[in-house]
């Protein structure tokens, strides 16, 4: 089987164990090739020991942790980080100037934005109606969408397709069940609105969309 291409930026520092370009899948996904190549942009920084799936675009001036996989088609935006011991199961899009925080699960099938804060053990999902074993259940895929400038607290855990809003905020170990208003603060189990998030706490790229 021909090695998939690794295509890097500039001043790249790759450390020791670090994997990129692994392809040995046990089941095939929509659109994968084994020769689908990696792109690393300029300045990324990946620490020991994490594993790159083929397909994946990673921007410019990214850092990724110790011991993070990032499967196949995980695309990352510029000026974005990666703690260590992430999960990201594929599929993804992570926009410019966010961070995801250790030990987090990003689904397969996510969309998240720019200046998105997740913070330490997320824990996120794409499958309402478990499939395993159960051929009459057909319903596709969804992660969550987080859109640009939100806050997800640590330990939060999100359902598949709920869409948490522009600047909104999770609390710590809160489980969302449905969409979350921009620029709403949610906290519980289930997930309750309590407040607007007050301006201040908005990311400044976001203040000029904020309105009372």
């Amino acid at each position: 089987m021909k090695k998939a291409e690794v295509i890097r930026g500039k001043n790249c520092r790759i450390e020791k164990g670090v994997i990129l370009g692994y392809g040995s899948l046990t089941k095939l996904r929509e659109g994968y090739e084994p020769t689908s190549p990696v792109v690393l942009g300029d300045n990324v920084h990946i620490r020991p020991h994490s594993i790159i799936y083929n397909g994946c675009k990673i921007g410019n001036h990214v850092h990724i942790g110790h011991n993070s996989i990032l499967r196949e088609f995980t695309e990352i935006g510029n000026y974005s980080s990666i703690g260590s011991l992430v999960m990201c199961e594929g599929y993804t899009k992570i926009g410019h100037h966010s961070i995801v925080h250790s030990q987090t699960h990003l689904t397969a099938k996510m969309e998240i934005g720019n200046y998105v804060f997740i913070g330490p053990k997320v824990t996120t999902a794409n499958d309402r109606r478990i499939r395993y074993f159960r051929p009459d259940i057909t319903d596709p895929d969804q992660g969550p969408i987080i859109e640009d400038g939100a806050v997800i607290g640590a330990g939060a855990a999100l359902l598949p397709k709920v869409r948490i809003g522009k600047g909104a905020f999770v609390a710590m170990g809160a489980v969302v069940t449905k969409d979350v208003p921009s620029f709403t603060l949610v906290i519980g189990v289930p997930a309750k609105a309590i407040r607007r998030v007050n301006k201040d706490e908005v990311v400044e790229a976001l203040r000029g969309d904020y309105s009372t």
